[in-house]
Parts: structure tokens; C-alpha cells; sequence
């Protein structure tokens, strides 16, 4: 902990990750320190002659605008690439939220740092607090850009798969037909069926992979399915009493059938 003049405090060494103040959040913190609101020191690297500022720029602004002239840091020993490693990982721990596109900058300059030029997305990922995923469709955007594509082709066919699908269905609920199934193997509309619910969990992973809020993502998803597994356990209720009231159509026929023997 040591008293510093604010002006003495740079912020210009590549250690803000966000792309922009968010001033609304400035005005905020000013309102709030004029009420007495006590706020978490400033956090910067001391390089022996110059203190880089690596966590607290909208306090910063905010004091700048009460004309504060000194305020209490805590410092750190450093060079100034210690600062902005530093400020990569404090910027995603608290404060305001970084947007989708401050992640992105923080991954570009984390690159950018021959430090860091040939590490693997996970330690990216974990030096800049963001998803592994996340990292990947910034480092390779070729890459992120074909599974998207890959993406709308699969949403696509689903579409069309679950159109059809439902044509059939009514199709099937207004017009009796016999059936060979007996229930042992799966006729070609549970397959059908199967591979789309198949497609859509692989789905639902692959946004869960790429979500920026996992846990809130996943939560969504668990709701999402069980609603399906209410759905499905109330279709399946509902074809073993059709398969039922179909197997006593077919003993009623069969009795006729031999009654009508019996006569000739």
C-alpha cells in the first residue's frame, strides 16, 4: 500500500483492456464517493520510476474528476510487461463486466506478447479469465467462421427434417394404417426422430462450449431439456395407450375373423 500523486499514475502503457470508459460508471463511482462511498484501492506496477496503472480505470477517471490530487495504490514490483500481464487477468475477476469485445482485445494483445505467441488457447484462456473456446474463434477465425457455417447448413436441415417430420405425424394421426412394428426395432420415424434430437444436443454443446456465461448457459439448457423429457414422457403415455387400444382392435378384428370362418 503506498500514497501516490494521481498524476504520477500512467495509463497509457497498453494496460487498459477495455475499448472504451464506460462514463456512465465514472459518473456513478463520483456520485458515490461524494456520498462517502469507500472503494478498493487502485492496484498498479511500479517499474522504480513510473507507476503503471493496471487495475481501477474508471476510479481513475472518477478521481480525475474530483480533482483528487493523491490516493492510495496497492503497488507492485515490475516492468511495464509485468503491468499489462497483470492487467489481463485482474480486468475479468470484478469491476464493470468487460464486453464480448473487450475479451477480444485482451486475447489480441495477450498474442501479442512474444511471452505468449506460442501458447496453447487453454493458457490464454486462463492468463485472460475468458472461455478456451472463446479463445480459439479469435485465434483462428477461419476456423470459428466454417463451424458457424457448418452450423446454419446443420440448423438448416433440421428445419426442413422436423417440417417434414410434422407433415408425417399428421399425416399418420388422420389416416389408420396397419403396422408391422411391434414395438421390438424402431420403425424409420423414431430413427428419424433420434438423429434430430441427436443433432440438437449437439448443438446445445456446442453453445454451451462458446458461451461466455457457461454456468448461466448450461442452467438454461437443463431447463430446456427437461421440458423436453416432460414432453417426450407424455408422447410416450400417449403411444403405449394407442399401442394398447391398437392391439385390442386387432384381437376384436381377429375374433371376427374367425367367426366369419366358423360360419363357412
Amino acid at each position: 500500500m503506498k500514497k501516490v500523486k494521481l498524476a504520477d499514475i500512467r495509463i497509457d502503457g497498453g494496460t487498459q483492456m477495455r475499448v472504451v470508459i464506460d462514463q456512465p460508471t465514472v459518473y456513478e463511482y463520483v456520485d458515490a464517493m461524494k456520498d462517502g462511498a469507500v472503494f478498493p484501492m487502485m492496484e498498479t506496477t511500479f517499474d522504480g520510476a513510473t507507476h503503471w496503472l493496471t487495475d481501477g480505470f474508471h476510479r481513475y477517471h472518477a478521481y480525475k474528476l474530483l480533482n483528487i490530487k493523491e490516493v492510495e495504490v496497492k503497488a507492485t514490483q515490475g516492468t511495464l510487461q509485468d503491468a499489462i500481464i497483470a492487467a489481463l487477468f485482474v480486468n475479468g475477476r470484478h469491476g464493470k463486466p468487460l464486453t464480448v469485445e473487450d475479451k477480444r482485445n485482451k486475447i489480441k494483445v495477450c498474442l501479442s506478447m512474444d511471452k505468449y505467441k506460442d501458447a496453447t488457447s487453454y493458457e490464454i484462456a486462463k492468463i485472460c479469465c475468458v472461455s478456451q473456446s472463446f479463445v480459439a474463434s479469435v485465434r483462428y477465425p477461419e476456423t470459428k467462421e466454417k463451424q458457424n457455417q457448418a452450423k446454419r447448413e446443420s440448423a438448416k436441415k433440421n428445419a426442413e427434417k422436423s417440417e417434414s417430420n410434422t407433415s408425417q405425424t399428421s399425416s399418420l394421426n388422420t389416416t389408420p394404417r396397419e403396422s408391422t412394428n411391434n414395438g421390438a426395432n424402431p420403425d424409420d420415424a423414431e430413427i428419424r426422430a433420434a438423429e434430430l434430437a441427436l443433432e440438437a444436443d449437439q448443438e446445445a454443446m456446442y453453445k454451451l462450449l462458446e458461451s461466455d456465461d457457461p454456468l448461466k448457459t448450461a442452467h438454461e439448457e437443463i431447463k430446456r431439456l427437461n421440458y423436453q423429457n416432460a414432453q417426450l414422457e407424455i408422447r410416450i403415455r400417449g403411444l403405449q395407450n394407442e399401442r394398447n387400444v391398437a392391439q385390442q382392435m386387432v384381437k376384436d378384428l381377429q375374433k371376427q375373423l374367425d367367426k366369419i370362418k366358423g360360419k363357412k
